[in-house]
């Protein structure tokens, strides 16, 4: 089976693009639009890594990758914050909560296969 990588964001446009971004990889993306959505996801089908914007609609994703660091079923799942924002604390406050990694919005394509490669394998 493949590995899979569940991306948090509510832009379509975003969620389109990591998924044709990491078709050479031979990743299966799963996506979610809100935080809600994202926890039921990981309850029911955990994936190999996480993508999490940190601007979401219901929470921001800071909430949700503080619910990662600290529940056991999600413990042990890679996740990498992302974001449009320019500030500058974002990117120490997602290390804080555990993020193995962090980028901006536009992101390049190389940069995130990269990291995803490095986190799960095909």
């Amino acid at each position: 089976m493949k590995p899979s990588l569940l991306v948090v964001d509510d832009e379509e446009t975003t969620r389109r693009l990591v998924a044709f971004t990491l078709r050479p990889l031979s990743v299966r993306v799963i996506e979610a639009v809100d935080v809600q959505s994202a926890l039921k996801l990981v309850r029911t089908d955990p994936p190999d890594m996480i993508l999490v914007d940190i601007n979401l609609p219901d929470i921001d994703g800071f909430m949700l990758m503080d619910w990662l660091r600290d529940t056991p079923e999600a413990q042990d799942i890679p996740f990498v914050a992302f974001t449009a924002r320019t500030n500058p604390d974002d990117e120490l406050r997602a290390y804080e909560l555990g993020a193995v990694g962090f980028l901006s919005k536009p992101f390049s394509m190389t940069e995130l296969r990269t990291l995803v490669s490095r986190f799960i394998s095909s």
